[in-house]
């Protein structure tokens, strides 16, 4: 049996992630504790699919508050995404698992259209273990990154 302090790697991935709004842009660039996004391309505000000098393998969009989503964004990304031969995803932190008001759900129904998966989670820690999972890359036994 291996050591419990062997790293294994695979396949690493190119992950892009789109953060949809402002909050969610804050999120990705504050410093700690998603240091932990360290070799996954985070979009800029100007080109959604900009950042990346080869074709992502997977994209996922985020947001943390559907109403802020501009109408029409995730379909473009996800457009986009898939003809550069992209999976395309979707994370919503959601802590209360509920969109609130018209705007809200009409983004959510934009993204479950745009998006091959799209998951709900309570908060950052699930999303960047998440997106760390999808990037593949080293993983070492009995250690959390998170």
């Amino acid at each position: 049996m291996p050591p419990a302090s062997r790293s294994h790697r695979s396949y690493q991935a190119d992950v892009l992630l789109v953060p949809l709004e402002p909050r969610s842009r804050t999120a990705v660039t504050s410093p700690a504790p998603h240091d932990a996004l360290d070799g996954i391309t985070v979009s800029g505000t100007d080109t959604p699919l900009g950042g990346t000098d080869s074709r992502p393998d997977v994209v996922v969009m985020l947001t943390h508050d559907l109403a802020a989503v501009e109408a029409g964004l995730a379909t473009r990304v996800g457009a986009s995404a898939r003809a550069s031969g992209a999976l395309v995803g979707a994370i919503v932190i959601s802590p209360d698992r509920g969109w609130h008001g018209s705007e809200a759900r009409s983004a959510a129904a934009e993204l479950r259209a745009a998006a091959d998966t799209v998951v709900v989670l309570s908060g950052m820690s699930p999303a960047v273990a998440l997106l760390r999972v999808l990037r593949g890359g080293p993983q070492t036994a009995g250690h959390d990154t998170i």
